[in-house]
């Protein structure tokens, strides 16, 4: 088992199923990715559906520069159905209720391999650079609004202090306390 120090949260941005997103995953450049991994480890679908992509101990491409120690979890939609390009939260009570599932049931699994004292729950967000230097991802530095809410506080109660004191991630401290 590879060591685990993130789990990330992703939305699709967009009501696709696995098929269609995996056929734009592997799509070459420059319409698509090109990837030869899928995105995320889990998709969860809005009535609460979750499938498994591929196996935790594998590398997925949820978000650069973190894929080898984070797990990602996405749920389908994220966005206005109406105008793909607004970011809305659009997760369903069953959507909620699966992502704290997946949560759960990954954390027994690590907990059996590794300390999960230090893994950090966040969105795909919150591991934008943080170009200005004052310790804040402000909303134009993020590269992407995913996962259209804010993970960090809606799951800290999960986190341990240990992960929450990290810097590897920037953690908005102005908005999150412990």
């Amino acid at each position: 088992m590879r060591q685990i120090d993130n789990i990330f949260i992703h939305c699709t941005a967009g009501f696709g199923d696995v098929a269609a997103i995996r056929r734009w995953w592997r799509t070459p450049k420059p319409q698509g990715p090109g990837w030869k991994n899928d995105g995320y480890h889990f998709f969860i679908y809005t009535d609460g559906t979750i499938e498994p992509l591929m196996p935790i101990d594998r590398v997925s491409n949820g978000v650069q520069g973190f894929n080898s120690n984070s797990i990602h979890i996405a749920y389908q939609g994220g966005v206005d159905r109406k105008n793909v390009n607004k970011a809305v939260d659009t997760r369903t009570d069953e959507q909620k209720a699966s992502i704290l599932y997946v949560i759960n049931e990954v954390m027994e699994v690590l907990k059996k391999h590794q300390s999960i004292e230090h893994i950090k729950i966040a969105g795909h967000r919150d591991a934008s650079p943080d170009k200005n230097g004052n310790g804040v991802i402000d909303p134009w530095e993020r590269i992407k609004d995913c996962p259209s809410f804010c993970a960090i506080p809606e799951y800290k109660w999960i986190t341990g202090k240990v992960a929450m004191q990290s810097k590897k991630l920037v953690w908005r401290q102005s908005e999150y306390s412990l």
